[in-house]
């Protein structure tokens, strides 16, 4: 157990850097490829960690998490301790993008979203990404892990590109790139959006 706890702190760790550095990035494309590019990598390295019984998924998301205990692919309680490790990973991750933040020079611009935006279009990434999770979990190709992450960059401002990663925002806020108000907003959104879209797929895709 505790070395499935490691790998959430680095994957969010490693995760939330890459999108701190990545909104210096030369133009808006090449920020939201570089996140969706390390999502699927790591949506890749989290199914060789899958078992018939046991989910890996939520190794690289905290959204997962709450997606895969919804649909009974792992248990409830291991639940928080998944989600704490995210977050003191992208803590972590944030902290490092803070301390590297005079060498990394001007962000892309980016305006600031209003509460209801976040939310809003947060829980509309949080929903595609239970699918993504999901259809991944049950065979699907590890690239389809890449579409919440382009949603999230084509249908908010770009300062909320890893919305998708609901702890990547917390560090991106810690990093000073999002205000606390709407990390907090969207994450919370993510993650209420992801058990709402468990269950929806679970009533709409027959069972075998």
């Amino acid at each position: 157990m505790g070395r499935l706890l490691v790998i959430p702190v680095l994957t969010s760790a490693v995760l939330t850097l890459v999108a701190a550095m990545a909104l210096r990035a030369a133009d808006a494309i090449l920020a939201v490829a570089a996140v969706a590019g390390v999502a699927v990598l790591f949506s890749w390295y989290a199914q060789l960690h899958s078992t018939e019984d046991h989910a890996a998924g939520g190794l690289v998301n905290p959204a997962g998490v709450l997606t895969l205990a919804a649909v009974g692919r792992r248990p409830w309680a291991t639940a928080l301790p998944a989600l704490a490790a995210h977050i003191v990973g992208a803590v972590l991750g944030g902290l490092a993008a803070l301390g590297l933040d005079d060498e990394l020079g001007d962000t892309l611009v980016f305006t600031d979203p209003s509460l209801a935006l976040a939310g809003v279009g947060a829980a509309i990434v949080g929903l595609v990404g239970a699918w993504a999770v999901l259809a991944v979990d049950a065979g699907g190709s590890e690239g389809v892990s890449a579409v919440p992450a382009v949603l999230g960059g084509a249908v908010l401002p770009l300062g909320l590109l890893a919305v998708f990663h609901p702890a990547a925002v917390i560090g991106l806020a810690t990093a000073g790139l999002v205000p606390w108000d709407v990390a907090l907003v969207a994450g919370a959104s993510t993650l209420a959006a992801s058990v709402v879209g468990a269950y929806l797929v679970s009533l709409l895709v027959p069972a075998e």
